[in-house]
C-alpha cells in the first residue's frame, strides 16, 4: 500500500464560477484534459474515468460526489478503484480571473501499490505531468469563445 498527497493549484483568468461550472461538469473532462481518455456516469453522482498519463498505465477510477457547492465553489469526490481516497477541487476569485486549488489523498494497493512503492517519484512526476496537461487544456478550452 502507498499513499499520496497530490496539490495543484491552477491561475486562470475566467471567472471562478465559470471554472467552477467546468470542473463539476466531471462528464466532459475528456473534452479538454487529453489524459482523460473516457468518462463514464453511472448516474446524477457516481461514474468512472479512464486516465493515462506519460507512464504507459491506464488507470480506471471510480468516483462518488460528496459535495456539489457553487457558492463555496467547492467539489469534493470519493475515489475507489486504482485508487482509493479522495480529490477536491476548490476555486476562489483572484486578480482578473480565479485560482483552482486541487487536493488528492489515495491509496494505492495491490500490484500497483508494490510498483508505486518502488517508484514513487515516477509516479508523482506523472501525476504532475497529467495537472499540467489538464491545466493547458482548460486554460485553451477558456479562451474558445
Amino acid at each position: 500500500m502507498t499513499d499520496f498527497d497530490f496539490r495543484s493549484e491552477w491561475v486562470l483568468t475566467a471567472s471562478a464560477d465559470r471554472v467552477y461550472d467546468m470542473l463539476a461538469d466531471a462528464e466532459n473532462y475528456s473534452l479538454w484534459w487529453p489524459q482523460v481518455r473516457r468518462v463514464r456516469m453511472f448516474d446524477a453522482d457516481s461514474g468512472s474515468m479512464t486516465i493515462r498519463s506519460v507512464v504507459p498505465l491506464t488507470l480506471d477510477v471510480f468516483g462518488r460526489r460528496e459535495v456539489e457547492d457553487p457558492v463555496a465553489r467547492l467539489l469534493k469526490v470519493n475515489l475507489s478503484g486504482a485508487m482509493t481516497g479522495w480529490s477536491r477541487w476548490t476555486v476562489r476569485p483572484s486578480g482578473i480571473g480565479c485560482v483552482a486549488d486541487f487536493r488528492q489523498e489515495v491509496t494505492v494497493s495491490g500490484a500497483l501499490g508494490v510498483a508505486a512503492r518502488v517508484a514513487k517519484p515516477v509516479f508523482e512526476w506523472n501525476h504532475a505531468a497529467m495537472m499540467r496537461g489538464g491545466y493547458r487544456g482548460l486554460s485553451a478550452y477558456l479562451s474558445v469563445p
